[in-house]
């Protein structure tokens, strides 16, 4: 299997690829997602949150510590299992590369993207998710149910 992405996204999941495929991709990346990159994951969440008008509603306090938590250690890091990742010009990386081209330019217009996409966010506050914050004891509740009491701090 090769160029797995491109595939998914221009529906031609078996046979030969060619420039329209690619083409096609990067059209629809462009016009459906608004994109994050894994190694700006700070920049990305926080545009995600302005661009899609998130923000704290139960207990924001204890929600900017979880996010904190997230952004710094993630929810998906195994620091006992580190692989060494090959590098370009290795020859594993070429291997790879020579069969996922196209996946590879695709990667490299999301890239791209990513900046151009940075002004759909244009004029919201970086801060966007602490605005008209509430918490659960605030105003009356919506949201959790009454009885449900907030926790004060979140244990290490």
């Amino acid at each position: 299997e090769n160029n797995w992405m491109v595939r998914q996204l221009s529906n031609q999941l078996s046979g030969d690829l060619d420039d329209s495929h690619l083409k096609k991709a990067l059209e629809v990346v462009r016009s459906k997602f608004m994109v994050g990159l894994m190694k700006q994951v700070e920049r990305s969440m926080a545009r995600f949150e302005r661009y899609y008008r998130w923000t704290y509603h139960v207990n924001p306090t204890n929600q900017e510590i979880c996010r904190e938590r997230m952004m710094s250690g993630g929810s998906n890091s195994n620091s006992k299992n580190k692989k060494e990742k090959p590098k370009p010009g290795d020859e594993v990386w070429d291997l790879f590369a020579a069969q996922n081209v196209y996946d590879l330019q695709l990667y490299e217009y999301v890239e791209t993207l990513f900046e151009e996409q940075e002004s759909f966010v244009e004029g919201i506050p970086d801060d966007f998710r602490k605005i008209d914050g509430t918490c659960c004891k605030c105003d009356p509740p919506t949201f959790p149910p009454e009885g449900f009491a907030c926790p004060k701090k979140v244990d290490a």
